[in-house]
């Protein structure tokens, strides 16, 4: 009784051995299209761009529900942030859309498992501002999950927030 009083004492006072829970319940990853030593490849294209992926997981112990993309909840969660040789940020996102069946579903993600996302940079992306065009030009790529509180999240026991992978170097391919 009093080691498990002891332990409760130390983790109130300095927290996890474990170190300290991770304030999101999820890591982000940027799969490219194509990999090489010195890093990776995507496309961007009107028709027909090469896929890519993003990989959300959830790094908690309990199961997580986030929006699915067909809905107007989650269709807009994933972004990018672009950052060119000059230092000039591009943010791509998804063009706003019409839903006329519009129901706020969601898929569970279980603990140590990932829900992936396959993208194509097409014309239903957006860039702001306008990122020149090249055939290739080497590029800093963040990926960025966000999710807007709203009453259908508060509903659904969706997460809310804003998460953001890691810096990738890779070499944005256009045509």
């Amino acid at each position: 009784m009093r080691i498990t009083f002891l332990a409760f004492v130390v983790l109130i006072l300095f927290g996890s051995p474990y170190g300290a829970p991770p304030t999101t319940p999820f890591s982000l990853a940027i799969v490219p299209t194509t990999s090489l030593r010195e890093g990776g490849g995507i496309t961007m294209a009107h028709n027909a761009p090469e896929e890519f992926y993003v990989v959300l997981k959830n790094i908690s112990g309990v199961p997580q529900a986030v929006w699915e993309t067909s809905n107007s909840w989650g269709f807009q969660t994933i972004s990018f942030e672009f950052v060119t040789a000059d230092g000039t940020k591009t943010v791509v996102s998804q063009r706003e859309q019409i839903f006329t069946a519009n129901v706020p579903s969601t898929f569970i993600i279980q603990p140590g498992e990932q829900q992936v996302y396959p993208i194509r940079l097409d014309k239903s992306w957006l860039t702001h501002p306008t990122l020149r065009n090249a055939d290739e030009m080497p590029i800093s790529v963040k990926a960025v999950y966000e999710v807007p509180p709203t009453p259908e999240a508060a509903q659904q026991k969706v997460w809310t927030g804003r998460l953001e992978s890691r810096s990738y170097s890779f070499v944005l391919r256009q045509w």
